[in-house]
């Protein structure tokens, strides 16, 4: 044998080791995905989506908000309205939950005016009358401020009214009587005061004139009085000038104690008070 093939024939053959391989499965291409719903009311069961009271709502906040709000009004007072089958303790339950004091007296009720007198009688049948409604206190001054300003409005306008009427007034008897105006205003006054009352003269015409600032009325008592002048019943200041003694004729008619300013049964009783009272007034101007 040749060395090669000793030398082939000493050398073992070496094992050979198969290396095996795991097999892997291979990757889907596809990965499954969570289902979406259309709408946030497919999250939810059926029961509860049909339900009235969550199908009013078109968005999740909405839903969000309005289980907030209730929650807040957990433990809070409720209020029931009353019906036309309720009683006047139910209606008088409410009316104190909506904030009506106990009693009528204990409105605080802000009502001066610098406008219009407002006396305390007014105002305490206005609040028996807003307790019986069952208004609270803001309600109530709420009502008597918009009266107030109503009529304080009205009492602004008459003033202006007045005025309006007084200068046009006087305006037109200027232009009849020129330089006489203001002798014959004097004695048309003074008569008028002397029989006439004054609440009779504030009165009110149609269109907002008053009665003793009308030309007409004016005009008239400046003509009774020219007339009891001359009768020398009245009289003006120039003629008390001119020698006319009002204290003289007033004494002799009260002194006179037989004649009418005593007698009430005589037929000029009240002419000749009447007279008396007039001759009062002139003297003092």
């Amino acid at each position: 044998m040749s060395q090669e093939q000793i030398t082939q024939d000493a050398v073992p053959v070496a094992e050979t080791t198969q290396t095996t391989t795991e097999t892997q499965q291979p990757i889907s291409s596809t990965t499954e995905q969570p289902t979406v719903a259309k709408s946030w009311k497919e999250a939810i069961s059926e029961e509860f989506r049909n339900d009235p009271n969550i199908s009013k709502f078109t968005e999740l906040d909405a839903l969000a908000k309005s289980y907030i709000n209730a929650t807040r009004m957990i433990g809070q007072d409720k209020v029931s309205i009353p019906n036309q089958n309720s009683t006047d303790e139910q209606w008088n339950e409410v009316y104190s939950k909506l904030g009506r004091p106990e009693s009528p007296d204990q409105y605080k009720l802000e009502s001066k005016s610098e406008v219009v007198p407002i006396d305390e009688l007014s105002i305490k049948n206005f609040a028996e009358t807003s307790h019986q409604l069952g208004l609270n206190n803001k309600q109530a001054q709420g009502i008597l401020d918009y009266y107030k300003n109503m009529m304080e409005g009205t009492a602004q306008q008459s003033q202006i009214d007045i005025e309006t009427a007084q200068a046009q007034s006087e305006q037109e008897l200027r232009k009849e009587w020129g330089t006489s105006f203001d002798d014959n205003v004097k004695r048309a006054g003074a008569l008028a005061k002397a029989n006439i009352g004054v609440e009779v003269l504030d009165m009110q015409l149609k269109d907002g004139t008053r009665l003793g600032d009308h030309p007409q009325i004016i005009k008239g008592f400046a003509k009774i009085a020219d007339m009891m002048s001359e009768d020398k019943f009245v009289g003006t200041e120039s003629e008390n000038i001119s020698g006319r003694d009002y204290d003289a004729e007033i004494s002799a008619i009260v002194n006179d104690r037989d004649g009418p300013y005593w007698n009430k049964q005589h037929p000029d009783h009240d002419k000749i008070v009447q007279q008396v009272f007039t001759l009062r007034t002139m003297k003092n101007g």
